[in-house]
């Protein structure tokens, strides 16, 4: 039976082989022929000269090598390889084509065909080919004198011009295409289609059109719009009339641009659009009257409000229910080409109107007169209103900066000098609002009496003035502090405590030292500022109170904050309106008011007399405790009979008062002494300039000649 299976197989692969038209070569990887079967007939020499022997002992030199490459790349890739070549027999070049293929490790199977014949059939429809198109050419060229002839005509057309052909491709274009298009003829001719140019949106259209014209099957139009994109990238939109050239498939095309027609349509068209939706949503009244009076169009809301639609009837009787024109009617005024505004009171239901009336001139020369009404009956009686206050609100801001200037004083804050006026300026700015205040200054400045002057001159003064000094509280007790905790909230909690913020409720929270305040606890105290609220230490009812922040400062809150010691946005929360307050330092020139102010609070009996000399000595000393020190060291100047300043020996009274021969001298004609001293000293030092002076003395120049003139100083 494997016998019988083995034959049938035999005599099926031997059919197969003499069914193909193609010999069939084993080669081994060493390059030497093991077999031939199939057309061997068609072997450049006997079967028996290739047997055992390497294709380079019987190829021709060139072939051979081809051959062998061919070979070692298909054992290299294992991909099958295709090899062309020729051989001679007896003076006749015989073509083959080989495909080689990797059977087994060492072999490979050449399977190789004889083109010739199939060679010199491509000769013959070349040469076929070459006689025809030179009838072509002969033929084109009688062609070619008629076409020119046409070409001529078409080229001088004065609007766009294409031919296209079948394919869409433009063999002809003009050069008014040329100038629509912003292509040249060369670019365009045979090189272009025609659907190139086509807007996307309108192509398929154009393609629809294109073929049904030819084909005849549907309606292809002969004249329709459509848009063409130039060079630079531009849509204009056509009018293009179409028509074909006989038989030939080929179609001549005529545009027109009609693109600025278009978009003055679109214009006109957006315009009236927006004209009608403005008309419409106007929450006035609009009407149009022509010359006789007669309204010509309503808006929808002056109809609701009238309750009829009185188009066409005179606007005298319909709107105000008269019958001639209204005594306030500008109509004529504006048919001569005025515009007029005004404010009436109608007299029909009592109430103020502001009235816009414009001509509108249609293009027949017709003129209407377009009436816009708005009700400013509220907005009057506000005016009114603000009218009656504004006058007490200015004379009331005049007397306030008045007695700024004026006065050496704002409530407990003593001074007069060009920075304090600052100062007392940002106050009222920052009583007048309601939001947060953050006061900038060295220790001793007066933080906290400015603190409380602003809350004195607020809306919120009869409300408490809650001052907290941040740093001293104990940390453990801070949450607790500003909060509040319910009874047995922790070890101590003995009752219920309303915290700071409840204390501050509809008042101010003065935060001094906000800067030593902890992240973990600004994140708890911005919630509240922004309304969210806050629970008690051991509680679980939100509460919401309304307080304004007054926070004060000796540090550098913006440093804290690039160093993570304050958040961001619990910064910007408190950092509404800055104050910055001078140290004393930089304020001498109120030292001798500071003094008297502060020599008020003793008995005339017991305090001493500010002479000169004392006076010279606390203006140059350089008061690193501020307002605070000189208030101590005036204090310590009345009980203890010495000017004790920090950084210097204590000076005796009897040293200080040596001076002067009349301890009865009073501290106004002290002062003044000092001040004639002071003003003498600063002229010889500017060479009597008396502008520079007065600029250093932080003074205006009239109140310098003014000075000069009381003290005498010539």
């Amino acid at each position: 039976m494997t016998q019988l299976n083995s034959d049938f197989e035999t005599a099926s692969f031997r059919a197969i082989v003499d069914a193909i038209p193609d010999m069939i070569i084993r080669i081994g990887r060493d390059h030497v022929f093991r077999s031939f079967e199939g057309k061997v007939n068609e072997l450049y020499r006997p079967e028996v000269d290739y047997l055992g022997k390497r294709i380079e002992d019987v190829l021709p030199e060139n072939t051979a090598t081809r051959f062998v490459n061919t070979l070692e790349s298909v054992f290299a890739t294992g991909e099958v390889q295709s090899i062309e070549y020729s051989l001679t027999f007896e003076q006749t070049i015989c073509y083959y084509e080989a495909r080689l293929v990797k059977s087994t490790v060492d072999e490979a199977i050449a399977l190789v065909r004889n083109v010739t014949h199939q060679k010199e059939t491509e000769e013959q429809l070349h040469e076929y080919q070459f006689h025809l198109e030179h009838q072509m050419a002969m033929r084109s060229a009688d062609l070619s004198a008629a076409e020119n002839r046409y070409r001529n005509i078409f080229h001088h057309s004065g609007a766009p011009s294409i031919i296209v052909e079948h394919d869409f491709t433009i063999s002809m274009a003009n050069p008014k295409f040329e100038e629509l298009t912003g292509f040249s003829c060369k670019e365009i001719e045979n090189r272009m289609k025609w659907t190139d140019f086509i807007d996307p949106e309108d192509r398929q259209m154009v393609i629809r059109y294109h073929f049904s014209r030819r084909s005849g099957e549907g309606a292809a139009p002969s004249e329709y719009e459509c848009r063409i994109i130039d060079r630079n990238q531009s849509v204009k939109i056509i009018f293009i009339k179409v028509g074909l050239l006989g038989e030939t498939g080929r179609s001549i095309a005529s545009i027109i641009d009609i693109t600025s027609l278009k978009n003055t349509e679109h214009d006109l068209r957006d315009r009236e659009t927006l004209y009608s939706a403005i008309l419409e949503g106007y929450e006035g009244f609009v009407y149009f009257i022509d010359r006789k009076y007669r309204i010509r169009f309503m808006n929808e809301n002056l109809i609701r409000n009238t309750g009829i639609d009185a188009t066409g009837t005179l606007c005298h009787e319909s709107l105000h229910g008269r019958s001639s024109p209204c005594l306030w009617c500008v109509a004529e005024q504006v048919f001569e080409g005025n515009r007029v505004r005004f404010e009436m009171k109608n007299p029909k239901d009592k109430k103020w109107y502001y009235s816009i009336n414009v001509p509108v001139r249609l293009s027949d020369q017709s003129v209407f007169c377009q009436a816009m009404i708005t009700d400013i009956d509220e907005r009057k009686r506000l005016e009114e209103a603000l009218r009656d206050s504004e006058a007490h609100l200015r004379d009331e801001n005049i007397r306030l900066r008045t007695t700024i200037e004026e006065r050496q004083r704002f409530g407990d804050i003593v001074g007069k000098s060009r920075a304090m006026q600052e100062v007392y300026e940002l106050m009222l700015m920052a009583a007048a609002s309601d939001t947060n205040v953050i006061l900038y200054g060295e220790s001793g400045t007066g933080k906290e009496l400015v603190a409380r002057a602003i809350h004195g001159m607020s809306a919120r003064q009869n409300r408490n003035f809650v001052p907290v000094n941040s740093g001293a509280i104990p940390e453990n007790l801070l949450e607790s502090e500003f909060f509040g905790h319910k009874k047995g909230a922790f070890t101590g909690a003995d009752a219920d405590k309303k915290g700071l913020l409840d204390e501050a409720d509809e008042g101010s929270l003065f935060l001094d030292e906000i800067g030593e305040i902890k992240p973990d606890l600004q994140v708890k105290l911005l919630r509240a500022i922004e309304g969210g609220g806050f629970t008690p230490v051991g509680g679980s009812q939100v509460k919401k109170p309304d307080f304004r922040i007054i926070a004060a400062t000796s540090q550098n809150l913006s440093e804290l904050v690039k160093a993570g010691r304050m958040r961001s946005d619990f910064f910007y929360r408190v950092h509404v309106i800055p104050i910055h307050l001078p140290p004393l330092r930089k304020r001498k020139e109120d030292i001798p008011l500071l003094a008297e102010h502060f020599f008020k609070a003793y008995d005339s009996n017991i305090r001493p007399v500010l002479t000169s000399k004392i006076m010279d000595t606390l203006m140059n000393h350089s008061w690193p405790g501020n307002v605070r020190e000189l208030q101590n060291v005036l204090y310590r100047f009345v009980t203890l009979k010495r000017l004790d300043l920090a950084g210097e020996a204590p000076m005796p009274a009897v040293e200080l008062l040596a001076e002067t021969s009349d301890p009865a001298t009073s501290l106004p004609d002290t002062v003044a002494s000092f001040e004639k001293r002071q003003i003498a000293a600063a002229l010889a030092e500017h060479r009597w300039n008396r502008t520079r002076t007065a600029k250093t003395l932080g003074i205006g120049l009239r109140t310098l000649q003014r000075k000069m003139k009381f003290h005498q100083i010539q």
